[in-house]
């Protein structure tokens, strides 16, 4: 059987609301609005102009047979490259522009909004005749032999501009975006074109895959299905072609000995293609190809749910402390995870976002500073640069990714644009439309306001959460409508509490109320949980209470390297106090509790909720109290102990 025919498209389970409907509130808007204010979302270009200020690569520095050189993002070059590999600015330029686009809308940031127009309009005047958009001239583009970054670019670029027409409405902005992607379509034309046969090919051509993003989004916004068909027949051009990052091939999915080995980032985004093919198709050897996926995907999943891959994953299982995660792995595995939640309607997909939300994204970011770790590991003993302080550097090509900075210029600037991207992705996922009403999906402080039936409706959401498990829904419906709202019953919670509502029933694992909603009426839903003890290795576990992981923190000394023209800006290193991290050891039947602290509004997390219980010190055989901090509020730390015997 072909795995590729098209049987007929899937139905999503659940659509998106669009950008601007939901915005943050709480802690998660302050932290966003500090990174855009003071951060590395609102100063990237300050901090690498010579990569975003002074490269104009989809306008008057497009690329040309003619180019040889270019600033890459690496402090030094010492090779001349051919043009065709000179995209990565692209990369840099738009992943950072669609954090920082997406994080001035959803905040409505007044001194940042006339920035994000005069940028849209920019680029929108690029815009060839014909419709072409991207950083290639006639001479080059849609005419590859080996490595380049077409799709690429477009699929980076084509993010931030439908990002904006959802939440402004200009339709030229979506007329420009259906015109470029005619273009291409029209260079790549489906099924007598080979946009993935190429030599050399690199990360470039790897990424460009991802072009399916677009035309998935343009698909749901249009509901023109050439769109689903373009982006499976690129799936099944990637799946039959020899390339580097093979993992989502057909052949390898399908393999029950496979593992992935593949660049991690590469592996995890490729998830949304596969999983966009088989919605396309609704064809079930793909369906059983997404399945095997997903089997492999679990041994390369740490406690805090991050995806292995320091850079490659490279056949091996996730590993706590000897198995690094690239910032850009959780944003891509994140993003995954929202369209599987969107698809298929899998609440489970949920329960993991937020995991990995809340424990690895916020946990690769340092917690006072405006910086990120590019990697980093759930057991974190240095941040020196290498994964073990000690470990040999290899001169030609040193390894410096284990450490926080806000540009990471002297490896490349691709984990901090997307660190600038994670929130506004979880936010467009909060809420989403059902087709009997609208389902909280995410956890969070936060503001719906949408059309419904009619009827203008705003629901705030009052929590703390993570750190608190009680959340506030406050519901305003102008006129009244009748509609279900469903709330998610998270996989760790025991038990729930619903207050100020009698009619409510619990159906797949959701929390369902339906009535005609008015105005100024209130829910509140308190969730139970108990601390558990995870198992993760065979001889390892860790402890969690609610979405969050919690970790024993350790000393360091604190050294800074490079501090950038910007104030406030710097790289910092972290060397272990003492050797104490095989030193504590869980006590079986030893209970810890939950000792609850209210966070402040800019870095929340530096007065989290705490465990408080005794270790087992093994080089003094003595019981000892410790407290354990969420891994988020932590640098050093140690997260899976053993257990003493």
């Amino acid at each position: 059987m072909n795995p590729y025919k098209k049987k007929n498209i899937k139905p999503y389970a659940f659509q998106w609301m669009r950008v601007g409907e939901i915005r943050p509130t709480g802690w998660m808007r302050a932290q966003m609005q500090h990174d855009l204010e003071d951060g590395f979302v609102g100063h990237l270009d300050e901090l690498v102009p010579d990569l975003i200020v002074n490269d104009d690569i989809y306008g008057a520095n497009r690329l040309t047979k003619a180019v040889r050189t270019k600033e890459l993002g690496v402090v030094s070059q010492e090779k001349d490259w051919e043009a065709q590999f000179l995209w990565w600015n692209s990369e840099t330029q738009s992943n950072w522009r669609d954090g920082l686009v997406r994080t001035t809308l959803l905040l409505d940031h007044p001194d940042y909004l006339p920035r994000v127009r005069a940028y849209i309009e920019k680029i929108l005047a690029t815009q060839d005749a014909d419709g072409y958009l991207g950083i290639y001239a006639p001479d080059l583009r849609f005419n590859f032999d080996s490595e380049n970054g077409e799709l690429w670019a477009q699929a980076s670029l084509f993010r931030v501009l439908l990002g904006y027409y959802e939440a402004v409405g200009d339709e030229r902005v979506l007329e420009s975006v259906r015109r470029a992607v005619d273009v291409t379509m029209r260079a790549y034309p489906q099924n007598r074109s080979k946009p993935f046969t190429v030599k050399n090919d690199y990360a470039g051509v790897c990424h460009g895959l991802v072009f399916t993003d677009v035309l998935d989004r343009l698909y749901q916004l249009t509901r023109q299905a050439r769109y689903l068909d373009y982006a499976l027949w690129l799936y099944q051009e990637y799946s039959e072609n020899q390339l580097s990052a093979d993992d989502i091939q057909y052949k390898n999915l399908i393999d029950p000995s496979y593992r992935f080995k593949a660049h991690g980032a590469h592996t995890y985004e490729h998830l949304r293609s596969l999983l966009t093919a088989v919605y396309a198709s609704g064809n079930p050897l793909l369906e059983k190809a997404l399945e095997a996926y997903l089997v492999k995907l679990n041994v390369c999943l740490t406690p805090s749910g991050a995806p292995m891959g320091d850079e490659m994953i490279g056949g091996r299982a996730a590993d706590a402390s000897e198995t690094g995660y690239e910032y850009c792995s959780i944003h891509e595995l994140l993003d995954s995870y929202s369209n599987l939640l969107q698809k298929t309607g899998g609440l489970p997909w949920a329960d993991r976002l937020e995991r990995l939300l809340f424990n690895a994204a916020q946990g690769a970011r340092h917690p006072r500073e405006s910086a990120i770790a590019y990697l980093k590991t759930d057991n974190s003993f240095s941040m020196t640069g290498t994964l073990h302080p000690h470990d040999m550097v290899d001169e030609k090509n040193p390894q410096t990714r284990y450490k926080y900075s806000p540009a990471h210029q002297d490896v490349a600037v691709c984990c901090v644009p997307n660190a600038g991207r994670i929130y506004p992705y979880y936010v467009k996922a909060m809420w989403l439309r059902s087709s009997d009403g609208l389902v909280a999906a995410l956890y969070g402080a936060s503001e719906l306001v949408t059309e419904l039936n009619g009827a203008r409706v705003r629901i705030k959401e009052e929590t703390n959460y993570p750190f608190e498990l009680q959340i506030t829904f406050i519901i305003n419906a102008e006129p009244p409508v009748e509609f279900e709202l469903a709330f998610r019953k998270p996989a760790w919670a025991t038990g729930f509490e619903l207050n100020h509502m009698a009619d409510w029933r619990e159906e797949n694992g959701m929390i369902k109320v339906k009535k005609v909603w008015q105005s100024e009426q209130q829910i509140t839903i308190s969730f139970k949980a108990e601390i558990q003890i995870n198992p993760f290795s065979e001889k390892e576990y860790f402890l969690s209470h609610g979405p969050l992981v919690y970790a024993l923190p350790l000393e360091g000394i604190e050294t800074e390297g490079r501090k950038y023209k910007t104030e406030g800006f710097r790289d910092l290193y972290y060397s272990p106090l003492a050797n104490l991290a095989d030193d504590w050891q869980f006590i079986p039947n030893e209970d810890f509790h939950l000792e609850e602290s209210i966070p402040g509004q800019v870095h929340a997390w530096e007065a989290p909720p705490t465990l408080a219980g005794n270790m087992m010190n093994v080089s003094t055989h003595k019981k000892t109290p410790v407290r354990l901090l969420p891994i988020a509020s932590s640098i050093l730390r140690k997260t899976t102990f053993r257990m003493f015997e």
